[in-house]
């Protein structure tokens, strides 16, 4: 009996060390589910840092299912297979280049539908029997009994079958998926017997592109074919059609694995083959997912946390791998790469894609240029080289190199301009210039709400209120060209900064003192007539996404200005005020980027994540601190459906981390930082110049929100932005919180 105990004991000792051990490392803090649900729109499969692969699994790609942006939702019940490059968390979608799906019996080459899955390759699956984390994804498919394992290298995405006993044991590929995008053609070509090659050509929000691939299998297929113009065709190694696919079948016991390796490029077969010699060719599934794993596991890890509840923790660390997805790796290993839907090649720069800018400006890359100034100088030169080296113009969203105008403003001037003015190197700041002024002198239709009028804009110091969202274009316009001013100024073009510090003054022209909104102007210098603020239909052709109760709020770079309009300090704190506690009664249909309302202000689209800060600028930082945590603790959960709204490429992400360590960026470009409330007991960042910046809260509770006293490296600290410098030089921002307001 003794000995039985102590065989207990023991057992019960390493298992609770296991369990220790797994807590302690930090990808277990991460919940890639979080934001699969709601309208997140984020994907839970396998990728690297800013990688080119996402491997992730598909459930609907029709157009109409906008929830399915990234490929997956949380409430779908069955998969269609797995592809190799998804978005994460926008509001519209392409990609879901080269799906492959692993079944057993009958070939079917179509995948069926979500309510009758049997009718095509596709499967069921639970969510009991699924998992996921950083660089690694798996699940059950329970129509077939095989589990499958994904993970990926940046340019290679590695898969694991474990198949049943069986002798019809098949591999479906099939290039023709698309996520809302429409396929031109599709070529494969079975070479041997373990290696196929082929691609994709299609349309969508990424351009006209190519997707090339080269895919080896561990082990020798038994039998093959193609499918082509709506038939199966046994025996045949070749197909080039609108609808060309592949499959490959395998004789195999119980529990045994077939592996496959696909690699990517955007230029050419032979770029994949280079991309996969080097990725790939002596690496197995093993090997690939520990390395994705390490390299998660060390760049989540500058990140150290401190205290907080479960979920905190698991939140802030799942928005630290929302932020380090995108923008996205979009070139070969020997240079080559798309721009303009023009192949170039460089040996200057590393070329990246999917830049979200109209969200990411604002957080995301200002949180990078904290912690992560190497890849911050390559998505800056990538934008430059599209002036430079493509001679076309810097993009508004760019995706597979392509500019798809999605939003409003050139806020690429935003995210170089806030790099350059916080010494990010690296960067030529001649060539950055002429890249940002050309942007600022070319008109582009917003393809989303109709916006533009740029070249209006120059004429009459506005947006008139005949193009569509004027008064959103008009204030993001100032605002960029403020960002030019300042880097006009840094280099000493005395003329250039003077006409950009006018245009930067433009806001002034499109604000009605006589109803106190920031009003569509028409092209004959009057507003508009006045109408009430829930007549839906009245609204949405002069402002997106954020609408007027963000936008009212929208002059980062002249923030003294803004409270003047408003009436002063005073004004200024009431009409916060009445904004977050007027509640909205909207009429007619509202939109759906729209969401996550306090009082009338949609925090779940971008253009009003700086408004809870603002009341610092109102002499009432008090308010700042409790907004921020009722924002934390209200917007974001450990659920799948724990984001309210879009994830946008990580600025949702990044507002909770910036906002969980105590400051914000709410103009970007300025070097400073105001101050909010933090989270967590002890935070400390690891930064790439070796040096640690902790932030440390005292008395912090669900009662102690409030900050009672700042102290910077021992010093007490009585201003309420923080400067970058004192970030990055390292050191120790330690927040004193109590009960009471300070007021």
């Amino acid at each position: 009996m003794k000995k039985e105990l102590l065989i207990f004991l023991f057992i019960l000792l390493i298992s609770n060390a296991s369990a220790q051990q797994r807590k302690d490392d930090v990808l277990s803090w991460v919940d890639p589910f979080i934001g699969t649900g709601g309208h997140g729109h984020t994907f839970p499969g396998a990728t690297t840092p800013f990688g080119m692969i996402q491997l992730s699994p598909d459930q609907n790609t029709k157009s109409g299912d906008w929830d399915w942006c990234s490929g997956y939702h949380y409430s779908s019940k069955t998969i269609m297979g797995f592809s190799h490059n998804h978005l994460s968390g926008t509001g519209w979608a392409d990609l879901g280049d080269i799906l492959i799906m692993p079944t057993t019996g009958e070939v079917k080459m179509v995948p069926g539908s979500e309510e009758k899955p049997e009718t095509g390759y596709r499967s069921k699956f639970s969510h009991e029997r699924e998992s996921a984390s950083p660089g690694y994804y798996s699940v059950m498919l329970d129509s077939y009994g095989i589990k499958a394992e994904l993970t990926a290298s940046p340019r290679v995405g590695f898969h694991k079958y474990t198949f049943p006993k069986s002798e019809e044991s098949n591999i479906i590929i099939d290039p023709t998926n698309k996520i809302f995008g429409n396929v031109y053609h599709t070529l494969v070509s079975i070479e041997g017997n373990n290696k196929i090659k082929g691609y994709c050509y299609s349309t969508g929000w990424g351009g006209k592109r190519f997707a090339y691939f080269v895919m080896e299998f561990s082990k020798p297929f038994k039998s093959y074919g193609v499918y082509a113009e709506g038939k199966i065709k046994n025996n045949e190694r070749f197909a080039l059609a609108k609808d060309a696919k592949a499959f490959v079948r395998f004789s195999t016991q119980q529990n045994e694995s077939v592996e496959v390796k696909v690699s990517l490029s955007p230029v050419s077969m032979e770029g994949a083959q280079e991309n996969f010699d080097i990725e790939a060719k002596s690496v197995d599934f093993a090997k690939a997912k520990e390395t994705a794993q390490n390299t998660w596991r060390d760049l989540i890890g500058r990140f150290q946390v401190t205290g907080g509840t479960d979920n905190q923790r698991k939140i802030f660390y799942t928005g630290v791998y929302h932020m380090f997805i995108a923008p996205n790796l979009y070139m070969d290993v020997n240079g080559d790469y798309v721009a303009a839907q023009e192949n170039m090649n460089t040996k200057w720069f590393t070329n990246y894609s999917t830049y979200s800018y109209w969200d990411g400006f604002r957080a995301t890359h200002p949180l990078l240029t904290i912690m992560d100034q190497k890849h911050t100088k390559e998505f800056a030169n990538s934008l430059i080289s599209r002036y430079t080296d493509r001679k076309d113009h810097m993009p508004i969203w760019e995706l597979c190199g392509y500019d798809n105008f999605c939003m409003l403003g050139y806020h690429s001037a935003s995210v170089i301009w806030d790099a350059i003015s916080k010494g990010v190197p690296g960067i030529d700041a001649e060539k950055a210039f002429a890249a940002m002024k050309d942007a600022s002198l070319t008109d582009k239709m917003s393809s989303s709400d109709g916006g533009g009028g740029l070249n209006d804009y120059i004429k009459l110091g506005y947006t008139p209120s005949e193009n569509g969202a004027s008064v959103s274009a008009t204030l993001e316009y100032a605002y960029d060209d403020w960002c030019i001013q300042q880097l006009a100024e840094k280099l000493g073009k005395k003329e250039d900064a003077e006409v950009y510090k006018k245009r930067s003054m433009n806001f002034l022209n499109t604000f009605n003192k006589q109803n106190n909104h920031f009003w569509p102007k028409q092209k004959n210098g009057e507003f508009i007539p006045d109408f009430a603020l829930n007549d839906w239909k009245k609204l949405q052709p002069h402002w997106v996404s954020g609408n007027i109760w963000a936008y009212d709020f929208f002059v980062p770079h002249q923030i003294d200005e803004m409270i003047s309009l408003y009436g002063g300090k005073k004004g200024f704190e009431e009409k916060l005020d009445k904004t977050f506690t007027e509640e909205l009664k909207m009429e007619g249909e509202q939109h759906v980027d729209i969401s996550g309302f306090i009082g009338s202000l949609g925090f779940g689209d971008e253009p009003g994540h700086h408004v809870p800060y603002l009341y610092n600028y109102a002499g009432a930082p008090y308010k700042t601190q409790k907004m921020v945590k009722y924002i934390r603790d209200n917007m974001y959960a450990a659920k799948p459906d724990g984001i309210v709204n879009n994830e946008d490429c990580g600025q949702m992400s990044a507002w909770y981390i910036f906002s969980s360590l105590g400051f914000y960026p709410v103009t970007p470009g300025k070097p400073v930082y105001a101050i909010g409330a933090p989270q967590f007991p002890k935070v400390s960042l690891q930064l790439e110049n070796g040096k640690t910046f902790t932030v440390i809260a005292d008395k912090i509770s669900d009662k102690n929100i409030y900050v009672q006293k700042m102290f910077l490296n021992g010093k007490e600290f009585k201003s309420w932005e923080l400067n970058h410098s004192d970030i990055m030089k390292g050191g120790e921002l330690r927040f004193v919180m109590g009960s009471k307001p300070v007021k």
